[in-house]
């Protein structure tokens, strides 16, 4: 049975104009994180589980101006990794309440990162002292992965170390976590997909590549990444890019324990042009792409990967429920709903939810 979206709700004229959008999940509620008017960071939390989507608090003037946001949550914080008005990298922690009453900040990296873009961030879960990893691309031009310690009083982050000169030259980064195995989805120096597995140490200090894909995956020029533990040898990574022709691209792999990587399927012919693209693992065998389609509007497509043999099949999409775009974010909140954030036609903040049937 083919998979059907139904939009919901939206926000409606609730939130103003927008860029660098992005948006985390907390049960039945989402958090926003964009670029305002004026330049800076602003935190937003939304109802967004129910019949309706309702603004909450914001984090107001706390932040100051950004050039790129990621965003993540670990020890019942949010944290912002952003890239500043003077180019360097910064994570700032947030206190945020479960049902994001009020938006706090508490505590920020302060100079402990130097220049970067394409910046990324996630949570690490046991297995080492860190806490969290980002990946970016450094004011050099090559990847390099932070570890850091948080705080879960005070929100105060600490560097723990870095991956050094470990990777070459890359133009985008996209990464997901495992425990200590670390997978980055990168375009290299000759503007191909490349993943590379890594090993964090279990004092959080040190990173060990381990392997990569090498040319096992064509031109990019757009990467998204979700990953799961349910891979035949340990971990799974769907990767969502925009291909060489123009086209979305979904393409699934398999990390072994001791970070072996195995291209397994894709998903070839199954979806047309694309832009803006996201990805979030609603389950070990369904994934949501959300895209700009090539008449510029935006459309949600449901995946299953096969748990064994990585198969990637199309079950269904949005069809014409949403309008013009020109960004979007992506989460999977509660049971069978989801939220796109996305910068709408006029260049406002929209967040709009949707059910996911079969």
């Amino acid at each position: 049975m083919a998979t059907t979206f139904t939009r919901v709700n939206d926000s409606d004229a609730h939130a103003g104009a927008a860029t660098r959008i992005t948006l985390n999940e907390l049960g039945f509620f989402s958090l926003s994180a964009v670029r305002t008017a004026a330049g800076n960071l602003r935190l937003i939390g939304w109802s967004t589980g129910g019949n309706t989507v309702d603004r909450l608090a914001d984090s107001k003037n706390q932040a100051g101006e950004v050039r790129e946001i990621a965003m993540t949550r670990n020890l019942n914080r949010t944290v912002t990794a952003v890239r500043t008005g003077s180019g360097t990298l910064r994570l700032i922690s947030w206190s945020d309440n479960s049902d994001l009453s009020n938006i706090t900040r508490l505590n920020d990296s302060g100079g402990d990162a130097g220049q970067a873009t394409q910046i990324a961030i996630q949570p690490v879960v046991g297995a080492s002292d860190a806490d969290l990893v980002t990946a970016c691309r450094t004011g050099a031009g090559i990847l390099r992965l932070i570890s850091w310690n948080l705080n879960s009083g005070d929100g105060a982050l600490t560097r723990l170390g870095d991956s050094q000169n470990k990777a070459g030259e890359i133009s985008l980064v996209d990464l997901t976590l495992n425990r200590d195995l670390i997978v980055t989805a990168v375009r290299d120096g000759g503007g191909n997909l490349l993943l590379i597995s890594w090993r964090i140490s279990p004092d959080g200090i040190n990173f060990t590549r381990l392997d990569d894909s090498a040319g096992e995956a064509g031109a990019v020029s757009e990467i998204a990444m979700a990953g799961s533990e349910s891979g035949p040898t340990g971990t799974r990574a769907v990767t969502a890019v925009r291909d060489g022709g123009g086209n979305l691209l979904l393409i699934s792999w398999d990390i072994a324990q001791d970070g072996t990587i195995t291209r397994l399927d894709d998903s070839a012919g199954d979806a047309g042009q694309a832009t803006k693209i996201a990805i979030s693992g609603f389950s070990p065998s369904r994934y949501v792409t959300a895209v700009r389609t090539g008449s510029g509007r935006l459309r949600l497509i449901a995946w299953d990967v096969d748990l064994s043999s990585g198969e990637v099949t199309r079950t269904g999409d949005s069809e014409n429920q949403a309008g013009a775009i020109s960004e979007v974010a992506l989460v999977t909140p509660a049971q069978n709903n989801l939220a796109t954030a996305v910068r709408d036609g006029g260049d406002n903040l929209k967040v709009i939810s949707w059910d996911m049937l079969n």
